[in-house]
């Protein structure tokens, strides 16, 4: 049986910085064999920094683990023929470069799927391309700006935030990964590969498709709520202190806004105020949402005697929904969390042991360690010398023109 749900899978990796790395690693993580795509001498444009020149960042350490680096000048001809005779090898190409830079190169998906017409072709941009900002440049920030996410961030009377999560690059990888292995499922009915194309900006309007039952509800843009509920304005729903005070020492504290709910009278009897529960001005989520500040100081007033380990403790068991506010040092140092392989250790070569994020979902069928981001051309003799079988005289020149 295979330990692995993409083993024998083979993927040409041209991503870089975010979304597409997100996308190959996840694919890696299921077992696929991704061959990362860099430039000689400077790998990716994420690799390295202008600080540490030669060390490989931590956020290319963490986008990049489970990969196999190749060094290749794709603005060579003798980069690009090894390109097309990689293409001729694998299952899935991805890119998420500048608007129509792959196409400049020569390798558009009309091109590489004439070469091989099984191959899965799968692009990354901020814009849709046939839309009219397809030449725009995008990153996470522009992309949640124009998806809708950032207009329903931030407190009522205050400027739109950009939410803390990069939910347009990580979404995009996440969505063409699963796009891609669609895709692969499609090709054993039909024997055919076909074109994905996933851009940022549609997938922040995918993760804000709640906020649209608020616009229709109301017929205006849904609204800012800060940490309220986005659909609908209820009280509790906030972020109340704790101790001892430090900047994450918070709980967030959110009682159903549904008939018969019982949270709210069973929170007014844990914070010492069980009359507030048969208070008139606090009889319906929406009143309760009036006098919200009255509410908010109560409950305050009793999550600042107790971390918020142990406010989310004593709620939860009294089955109230109640979070701690965990920031990275908080997870990072989760035992449970590390047992599970959410985070996962790895060693660096220079930067030693590290906890990174890992995969998520738990597949029986799937049994793949979490192994370290590769060194720049790693793996170029495995790849060169063994899947496109170069001698050793063809390899050592490649070397010495600069092509790998």
């Amino acid at each position: 049986m295979s330990r692995s749900v993409l083993e024998g899978i083979k993927v040409l990796d041209l991503t870089q910085f975010e979304s597409g790395t997100v996308c190959t690693e996840t694919l890696a993580w299921m077992g696929a064999e991704v061959l990362k795509v860099e430039r000689p001498r400077t790998g990716e444009a994420g690799r390295y920094s202008v600080e540490e020149p030669g060390v490989d960042t931590y956020g290319f350490i963490i986008l990049n683990a489970n990969k196999k680096s190749i060094t290749l000048n794709l603005k060579s001809e003798k980069g690009k023929e090894i390109l097309w005779q990689l293409i001729d090898k694998v299952d899935v190409f991805i890119e998420n470069m500048g608007p129509g830079s792959i196409e400049r190169l020569g390798f558009g998906y009309e091109a590489v799927s004439r070469r091989n017409p099984r191959i899965v072709y799968a692009q990354i941009k901020g814009f849709g391309t046939d839309g009219p900002y397809r030449d725009y440049p995008a990153f996470d920030p522009i992309a949640q700006a124009v998806g809708g996410s950032a207009s329903m961030t931030g407190e009522p009377d205050g400027p739109p935030m950009q939410p803390g999560p990069n939910l347009a690059d990580s979404g995009a990888g996440y969505l063409t990964a699963l796009s891609i292995v669609g895709a692969l499922y499609q090709r054993y009915s039909t024997g055919k590969g076909q074109h994905i194309e996933v851009a940022m900006q549609d997938v922040v309007i995918g993760f804000c498709r709640s906020a649209w039952e608020q616009h229709y509800r109301n017929n205006q843009a849904a609204p800012r709520v800060g940490n309220g509920m986005p659909l609908e304005p209820v009280a509790p729903a906030n972020m109340y202190p704790c101790k001892p005070g430090g900047p994450n020492d918070y709980v967030h504290i959110y009682c159903s806004r549904h008939p018969g709910s019982h949270h709210w009278r069973t929170l007014c009897k844990i914070i010492g105020h069980p009359e507030a529960a048969d208070d008139p001005r606090f009889a319906t989520p929406r009143s309760r949402y009036l006098h919200r500040h009255e509410i908010d100081a109560m409950i305050s007033n009793w999550t600042r005697q107790y971390t918020k380990f142990e406010a989310m403790e004593i709620l939860a068991k009294a089955d109230i929904p109640a979070g701690a506010v965990l920031d990275t040092m908080d997870i990072t140092n989760d035992p449970y969390l590390r047992k599970r392989g959410i985070m996962a250790e790895i060693e660096h070569p220079q930067r030693g042991k590290m906890l990174i994020p890992g995969f998520a979902p738990k597949m029986s069928g799937n049994q793949v360690r979490i192994t370290c981001s590769p060194g720049l051309g790693e793996h170029n003799e495995e790849i060169y010398r063994g899947l496109l079988a170069i001698s050793q005289e063809e390899y050592r020149r490649l070397q010495e023109e600069g092509v790998i």
